[in-house]
């Protein structure tokens, strides 16, 4: 059976993928916390955007994905969506 994707939700998935990319900004806020510690000035102003890291990058992720979901959804309007074939398993 083939089947299309022919929308998908902005929203929701932007609202997943930016808690999904939270805790990989926790892993750039243990290396910020390094940095800050460090004592360089230039590495205490990379420490505090390490920091925030979470924040920014669940941020961007949010933007990006909402972003490119739109364009999907417009071309896949006019051109159809990514298509694939589903496989029925009988136990």
């Amino acid at each position: 059976m083939l089947t299309q994707v022919t929308n998908i939700s902005i929203y929701q998935n932007g609202k997943f993928l930016a808690v999904l990319y939270f805790p990989i900004g926790l892993i750039y806020t243990l290396i910020g916390i390094l940095f800050l510690l460090m004592g360089n000035d230039v590495l205490r102003i990379t420490g505090i955007i390490f920091i925030l890291a979470p924040l920014w990058l669940s941020g961007m992720v949010f933007v990006f994905h909402a972003i490119m979901a739109s364009i999907y959804n417009y071309l896949a309007s006019k051109i159809g969506g990514i298509e694939f074939e589903l496989t029925e398993i009988k136990d």
